[in-house]
């Protein structure tokens, strides 16, 4: 358990800085199971430098006053930044080199090893960082306050526990014997065979120092990525390092993200939120979320993300660093906003948890909500900004039916120009599913309204008139060309709009209708109806 929560950071020492230098090879260090089933506990070597003006202590276990170093291995595929290892133990500082890779290095007055002296570096390397006997959980670390409980901790009380009172003594009970007891795999960055064999990924590996009595403001570069590319030799798995080390969150390595951060006040610390936005795809846009929790000690229970009231959502999605689906977060909607989370799933530090859906919204700049899951001092939330999914240029009226083919067409405006804006000469509209080969025709009006036609719903109140005529094609797509004058009376139109696909006869009911579609028309109508 945590012995400090989320407290203000009251504890900041003036000068203290210190700055990850190296983050380089990334080694398996034992594997269990058999390709491609396998599961890789991995390590790296990391160096940092004292680039403040004051000396930093760096004592062993059981003494709290030392660094932590917290790592992760992330890819980007398909478009999904997500994090593929564990949620892995941290390491605990033990003693400091006092090296001048950093530059000019002036000696502690401390005891050596003890203190990391000003411009000074310390390496740790990937045997030192994958040594279980200095592996602890991240639990028992305040990444905000950089406290750690030590008494009947991990080390305290050994694995497996010792007998009481020595489980919790202030003595370290952890051992070789227990170590070696782990196997190769347990407590390292633990990723599985599966994850890594994808060879369209993007690989990376970011390491973070935690350090107390640093100021936030002086954090984004305790922590950086280095790309990275597995290669499965036949027998383990090895990792070529590509270009260099770039600080800050993993999320900045997301291709065509947009990544922003806040932080609850000055009472805990910085989250990350990654968004990208594609599409439109058949009228729908694709939102992927990557959150990341650097150093935030109450962790994020749940995400606010707003939405307009008119706007469709599908296709939920949710991936966090567990295999248990009994803890996945869902989502909740109601007129204003989308709700994803799990109250004893909450995302906690050096982690990302990601979150997608489809929405016919198209995206907008606002502040996402995030909840604290656990009580402290400050704010029960905070905003981080972002983009959500506020837009809605055409409003779903509700859906088609299937009489003739047997298949409900699809309405929605062409994906590369989906608003009708004054003058845009590139409107239209598509609908898929129509019969192949045969009449598909657009009716529209200008009167709200619903009404049964036979087993269907036709959208059009008062009188339907026909607005365009076309032949599918082969594979039953129909593209209606509807280019919009730049007339000022046509500002602020909302025909509604409906499909229907004909079966090849006229017999009573050999048609299918299509959803409807309210297609607002104009340069300054509220993106939100």
């Amino acid at each position: 358990m945590l012995g400090s929560i989320g407290f203000a950071q009251g504890n900041v020492e003036p000068g203290l800085d210190v700055s990850l230098f190296k983050a380089v090879k990334l080694t398996a260090l034992g594997r269990e199971g058999v390709f491609p089933n396998g599961r890789n506990g991995l390590a790296i070597s990391t160096t940092v430098c004292n680039v403040g003006s004051v000396e930093v202590e760096w004592k062993a276990a059981m003494n709290r006053h030392h660094p932590f170093i917290a790592t992760l291995v992330a890819r980007d595929l398909g478009g999904r930044m997500e994090q593929v290892s564990d949620r892995s133990f941290v390491k605990h500082g033990f003693a400091s080199l006092n090296s001048s890779m950093c530059g000019t290095c002036t000696p502690p007055v401390g005891a050596i090893g003890e203190w990391l002296g000003v411009g000074c570096s310390d390496t740790y390397d990937v045997a030192e960082n994958g040594d279980r006997l200095e592996l602890g959980p991240a639990d028992e670390i305040d990444p905000w306050t950089g406290f750690w409980a030590k008494t009947c901790s991990h080390f305290d009380a050994g694995e497996p526990p010792v007998a009481a009172p020595a489980n919790c003594d202030n003595k370290k009970s952890l051992n070789q014997q227990m170590v070696r007891a782990m196997g190769p795999v347990l407590h390292r960055v633990t990723v599985d065979d599966a994850e890594l064999d994808e060879p369209s990924a993007r690989f990376f590996v970011q390491s973070q120092y935690v350090v107390a009595k640093e100021a936030e403001a002086l954090r984004s570069d305790n922590l950086g990525s280095r790309r990275i590319v597995p290669n499965w030799d036949g027998t383990q798995w090895t990792f070529a390092g590509k270009g260099g080390l770039v600080h800050d969150s993993v999320l900045l390595r997301w291709q065509g993200a947009s990544v922003d951060s806040s932080t609850n006040g000055g009472d805990d610390g910085r989250v990350y939120v990654g968004v990208k936005v594609t599409g439109p795809v058949a009228g729908m846009y694709h939102y992927e979320y990557a959150l990341h929790n650097r150093d935030n000690a109450r962790g994020v229970a749940a995400v606010h993300i707003p939405i307009c009231n008119g706007a469709r959502v599908s296709g939920f999605g949710f991936h966090d660093v567990d295999d248990d689906p009994t803890n996945d977060w869902t989502m909740q909607r109601s007129e204003t906003e989308l709700v994803a989370g799990e109250p004893s799933n909450p995302l906690k530090w050096n982690s990302i948890f990601n979150v997608w859906f489809d929405s016919d919204a198209a995206p907008a700049r606002a502040g996402l909500g995030l909840d604290a899951a656990a009580m402290g001092p400050g704010a029960a939330s905070f905003t981080v900004a972002s983009s959500a999914p506020l837009e809605v240029y055409n409003l779903w009226l509700g859906p088609g039916c299937a009489g003739a083919t047997g298949t409900t067409p699809l309405l929605h405006t062409l994906d590369a120009s989906p608003r009708a804006t004054l003058g845009n000469r590139s409107f239209g509209l598509a609908v898929e599913g129509s019969a192949p080969n045969l009449p598909s025709l657009l009716l529209f009006g200008l009167r709200p309204g619903r009404r049964a036609v036979d087993t269907c719903t036709l959208y059009i109140g008062g009188t339907a008139r026909r607005l365009s005529m076309v032949t599918a094609d082969a594979s039953g797509r129909a593209i209606h060309n509807l280019p919009i004058p730049p007339q000022l009376s046509l500002e602020g139109l909302g025909p509604n709009v409906q499909a229907v696909s004909f079966g090849g006869s006229a017999v009573r009911g050999n048609f299918d209708l299509s959803n409807g579609l309210r297609v607002r028309i104009g340069n300054s109508i509220p993106s939100c109806p």
